[in-house]
């Protein structure tokens, strides 16, 4: 399925496989004067290559090379047969995709590998320049995009809200909270993220998420000092965990959120 939203002369397209999915399982693309921001799932590539027939297409960008972001590639290639660019470190794995979970599969698809080309500092279209800003907390290869003549900032997986309680395992809590703090410190006017709805003047909403992922670790990191366990700090700070990380097999937890405030800081 496929839903569309316009917001100035960014056309926001929103997937996911089946209407009555949670939010959490929909995924935004964004396109801006013929610059294409991720690709979406592999159950809608068909529908989405052929949405963008009668659109202003020229060029791709992948943020990182999750599966969400990237499974339309081959068939925007072969179709209309555009470049699409990537993280140097993202390039081979969606080149080469790994395998994935079940769960993964169900929700999103596996996707058809694609030929990606590294991206540099900057990404232009025809009139914007897009500057690409290295935000590695979520994977080494995530980037967000900046326009900065209208404050637009394509931000990927780093935003999803102002209080999450769950993470994969491979993300890293505390260069996330470095990458949001850079990217605030850009001052977007406009912030257009891939797992929620776009946010206007999002300085508030970026303070919100800095405060709460700075005392939370602050929170996690103290407790463990005192000798507590992971599972007993994630029972004291989230309780049990939530139907999302039963859905995916553990993957999404808040124990995994208490396991990567810990995995990279030191502690006596």
């Amino acid at each position: 399925m496929i839903s569309t939203a316009q917001y100035g002369e960014v056309l926001q397209i929103r997937v996911c496989r089946y209407p009555d999915f949670p939010s959490a399982m929909w995924v935004c693309s964004y396109l801006v004067d013929g610059l294409l921001i991720d690709t979406g799932i592999a159950h809608t590539a068909k529908e989405f290559t052929a949405f963008l027939k009668d659109k202003y297409l020229k060029k791709a960008v992948n943020t990182h090379f999750h599966e969400d972001h990237v499974s339309a590639n081959k068939f925007l290639q072969d179709e209309y047969g555009i470049e699409i660019f990537a993280h140097p470190l993202s390039v081979n794995k969606i080149n080469k995709p790994a395998t994935l979970y079940p769960y993964q599969e169900v929700v999103w698809g596996y996707p058809v590998p694609s030929e990606v080309k590294p991206l540099g500092s900057y990404i232009y279209s025809e009139n914007y320049s897009f500057e690409v800003i290295p935000t590695p907390g979520h994977d080494l290869g995530h980037i967000c995009l900046f326009e900065k003549s209208h404050g637009w900032l394509f931000s990927g997986d780093l935003y999803i809200n102002t209080k999450p309680k769950v993470c994969r395992l491979s993300d890293d809590m505390w260069q996330i909270l470095a990458d949001l703090e850079n990217i605030r410190s850009l001052n977007p006017q406009v912030l257009f993220p891939a797992p929620t709805h776009v946010v206007y003047e999002p300085a508030a909403k970026l303070d919100e998420l800095i405060a709460y992922l700075e005392e939370l670790g602050e929170e996690i990191v103290d407790l463990h000092q005192k000798g507590k366990s992971v599972e007993r700090i994630k029972e004291e700070i989230f309780g049990p965990e939530d139907m999302f990380a039963q859905m995916t097999q553990q993957q999404f937890s808040s124990l995994n959120m208490i396991k990567s405030f810990l995995k990279n800081h030191l502690v006596s």
